[in-house]
């Protein structure tokens, strides 16, 4: 689960960087491109977007079947997509939003059944 790596020792990883370091394993992710998701940290990401949100998409742009439903699931649940509404109408917290898309991650994807 993202959680565990979500500004906690050592890594104190943003938003992003959870979800990447948490499915590193099942994605093949290099250390290197979690620190370059460093900067989709605090609404930073493409068009504003939440950047667990973000990131979860980058690690299902191969798969588009599964693209839709995990929008729909994460918007359902956040409200928003962008971080600026997101807190803006204080719909969910960031810790909870990390934690929705590593469990959508999780349901959504074989792969991930081990996080």
């Amino acid at each position: 689960m993202a959680l565990k790596y979500f500004h906690k020792p050592p890594g104190y990883y943003n938003c992003a960087q959870a979800i990447y370091k948490a499915f590193q394993e099942e994605f093949r992710i290099t250390n290197d491109e979690i620190n370059e998701c460093s900067k989709y940290g605090n609404g930073k990401a493409k068009g504003g977007n939440c950047g667990a949100y973000h990131a979860a998409l980058e690690l299902l742009k191969d798969k588009p079947e599964l693209l839709a439903e995990f929008t729909r699931r994460f918007q359902e649940k956040s409200e928003h997509l962008t971080c600026f509404d997101i807190k803006f109408n204080y719909s969910i917290s960031c810790k909870n939003l990390v934690r929705l898309a590593s469990d959508l991650l999780e349901e959504l994807t074989p792969l991930s059944s081990n996080n």
